[in-house]
């Protein structure tokens, strides 16, 4: 499978469970993808937040998450850029109070013992999303190399591109590019450094529930 082009976007939707009450991602298609920019002319709203890993920048749509990002110094503007490429007709509202909801769902410590879903709704190419949808099904508390992800897409040789994808993805954390490291072991690249992502495995593997 090849990248695509941005000609070839399209909109995905998808159901997850942030901190998984069981061992693999729950994904759930919740509608079709739609090709073109047709539907991006919509509302969105972001706000920016403390957390336990440090500030992001969180927006959503009225269908899901479609950014997550952290914030070097809490600069807003980082993550405003970010939004703006990716829905360039949408029209922007910063609502801190909507966006908590999917701060508290990923990082609170729900009643019963389980995370509610928190939709996604973002943008990207088929490859983009096939790549996403990948890093999905990666099991919490685990590791994954950028070449499994490739032989998993059922090219072997697309290693670079896979890195691409995954450099690409618009909600951190949520969309677990932290699980990916390089086949000897290292780290691998992490758009906010090597630090903050084994900062973020370091507290990902924390919310694991012990084996019974």
């Amino acid at each position: 499978m090849d990248a695509m082009s941005d000609n070839n976007r399209i909109d995905e939707v998808t159901a997850i469970t942030p901190q998984y009450a069981r061992d693999q991602p729950v994904l759930e298609v919740m509608t079709p993808g739609k090709h073109g920019n047709g539907d991006r002319e919509i509302a969105i709203q972001y706000g920016v937040h403390d957390t336990a890993l440090g500030t992001m920048f969180v927006a959503i749509t009225p269908r899901g998450v479609c950014r997550m990002e952290f914030l070097d110094g809490g600069n807003e503007d980082g993550g405003l850029a970010g939004l703006r490429r990716d829905w360039p007709k949408a029209e922007l509202t910063r609502n801190d109070r909507a966006t908590s909801h999917a701060v508290e769902a990923l990082f609170g410590e729900p009643a019963d013992g389980r995370h509610g879903l928190v939709p996604l709704h973002v943008v990207g190419t088929e490859f983009q999303v096939a790549v996403w949808r990948a890093l999905l099904r990666i099991p919490r508390g685990t590791l994954a190399s950028y070449s499994q992800i490739a032989c998993e897409l059922g090219s072997a040789k697309s290693s670079r591109a896979v890195g691409n994808a995954i450099g690409a993805n618009p909600v951190a954390v949520l969309i677990p590019c932290h699980r990916v490291i390089q086949k000897s072991g290292a780290m691998g690249g992490y758009r906010w450094g090597a630090a903050r992502k084994k900062r973020v495995q370091e507290w990902e593997n924390s919310q694991v529930p012990p084996a019974p």
